[in-house]
């Protein structure tokens, strides 16, 4: 700074210490059978026993929770062992997130799930997409764990959160400031190209924080 540099310090996420580990729903590194299970979309093999194998059993299972948050429906002629028409695929789609509403956890008899809505919907969280699942859907605060499994205002224990950190100091930035402005990740490139002189980037999705900037 001494050199007459502006500096940007950023996180995409703080960490969250949760209550619940393993997760309830919302495993990020894998598959979640269990609530998936007890609602009845996802089923699992079993050897000569009846006991249950690690591995899906996918003519029998029509959705299933994956990578934090979403769900994906088993459809027919798009996935390798669909077994869902795709003319039901709307209507399962409702029942999957009534069903992610109605569910309580056992032990508490809270609600798990704060959020639910289609991949189409989700477009509003900048969560959707051909990549993503056919439901996108956030754990209620206190069912958190780590981060990404809920909203970004979700709070942990021991004053935690997935707050991301954002300072801004040097030229063009006002000194011993602080704002009351949520700053968002895609935030930060206008912001810099504001600095700059520069255009702001064509496929930017945020804007500059012109609450930190001086008027130079």
């Amino acid at each position: 700074m001494d050199e007459g540099y502006t500096i940007f310090v950023v996180s995409d996420h703080g960490l969250l210490v949760g209550e619940n580990v393993p997760p309830i729903l919302g495993e990020y590194g894998g598959l979640n059978v269990s609530v998936m299970e007890k609602l009845g979309y996802t089923t699992l093999k079993t050897d000569a026993d009846g006991h249950k194998l690690d591995e899906v059993d996918w003519e029998k299972t029509t959705a299933v929770q994956i990578r934090s948050n979403y769900i994906y429906i088993n459809v027919k002629g798009r996935d390798k062992h669909g077994i869902v028409d795709p003319a039901d695929k709307y209507e399962l789609e409702e029942q999957v997130i009534s069903d992610l509403y109605n569910y309580r956890d056992p032990d508490t008899g809270k609600r798990v799930v704060g959020l639910a809505v289609r991949n189409k919907d989700a477009v509003v969280f900048g969560t959707n997409g051909d990549e993503a699942g056919d439901i996108f859907f956030t754990v209620n605060e206190g069912f958190n764990r780590l981060h990404g499994d809920g909203l970004s205002t979700a709070e942990g224990y021991f004053n935690t959160s997935v707050t991301p950190t954002f300072v801004a100091a040097g030229p063009g930035i006002k000194a011993n400031y602080t704002t009351e402005r949520v700053i968002r990740q895609v935030d930060v490139a206008p912001t810099i190209a504001t600095l700059l002189g520069t255009h702001v980037p064509e496929q930017c999705e945020g804007a500059p924080i012109y609450q930190i900037l001086t008027e130079d």
